[in-house]
């Protein structure tokens, strides 16, 4: 999967804003479009070492929980406890109603309906380029205007969107202060692979400072919180995770 700060390299691309979304039908069309085209390969992404160390020092009990701003599942398919995980901002495997806020739908039977009403795109798949939010890249002037969006089964509209936060969107307050609690119950916080870029997410380190948590940085590249941490590693991920862990279970031994 393409990470995030691919953007950088493709400023061509821009997501849609929250308030598009919920504004504007056509918007929704292009919306879903794009992402009916892209989930079948999005769906088939699975975790790197990563998301298999974090829940082994998770099961181990070396880390205590992960908060992630990744919309991908893919913790999830690596076998974290869901007790210990929260998705700062959602996840594309849920489709939620923007009018009656159910949201509780399967984003793969969503797929099915989508794929059902919509004989015409069907031929489309596989065709373009994945974007870090699991929709494609369609050349400038592609009409949406055919594109039927599945009404939510609860209360019939067609304002549906996906359980991830959008540009513009604020996260809610349960999960906000979940991410929260996550930090004060810590004795210490690393951050994985982010430039903690989204205040979002920049929030919970001003957080663990002000609390005196010691913060570790593992990522390329600077971060929002540099001037916060105690520690910092600019490598790869997997390695580093890899070579910790190795190195804590040979200590238990």
């Amino acid at each position: 999967m393409p990470a995030f700060y691919s953007y950088v390299r493709n400023p061509k691309h821009r997501p849609i804003l929250y308030n598009e979304l919920a504004s504007s039908h056509n918007y929704r069309q292009r919306y879903w479009s794009r992402s009916y085209l892209g989930w079948p390969k999005m769906s088939e992404s699975l975790p790197n070492t990563s998301h298999d160390i974090l829940k082994s020092l998770i099961d181990d009990g070396y880390i205590q929980n992960i908060i992630t701003q990744n919309v991908d599942n893919l913790h999830t398919k690596a076998g974290t406890p869901e007790k210990n995980l929260l998705e700062l901002h959602g996840t594309l495997y849920k489709v939620e109603c923007m009018d009656c806020g159910d949201a509780s739908v399967d984003r793969d039977m969503y797929q099915h309906r989508i794929h059902a009403r919509n004989p015409s795109w069907q031929e489309m798949i596989g065709k373009s380029r994945l974007n870090p939010d699991g929709d494609v890249e369609l050349p400038e002037g592609t009409s949406y205007d055919d594109f039927d969006i599945p009404h939510c089964l609860r209360c019939g509209s067609q304002k549906m969107k996906p359980k991830v936060v959008f540009f513009g969107e604020n996260i809610k307050r349960p999960v906000t202060n979940q991410a929260e609690k996550f930090v004060r119950d810590s004795s210490a916080v690393l951050v994985i692979g982010s430039s903690l870029a989204t205040y979002s997410s920049y929030r919970l380190l001003r957080l663990a400072n002000q609390s005196n948590k010691p913060i570790g940085i593992l990522t390329k590249g600077p971060t929002r919180a540099d001037s916060l941490m105690q520690w910092k590693g600019e490598a790869g991920c997997s390695p580093v995770l890899a070579l910790l862990y190795s190195n804590l279970i040979g200590h238990d031994k």
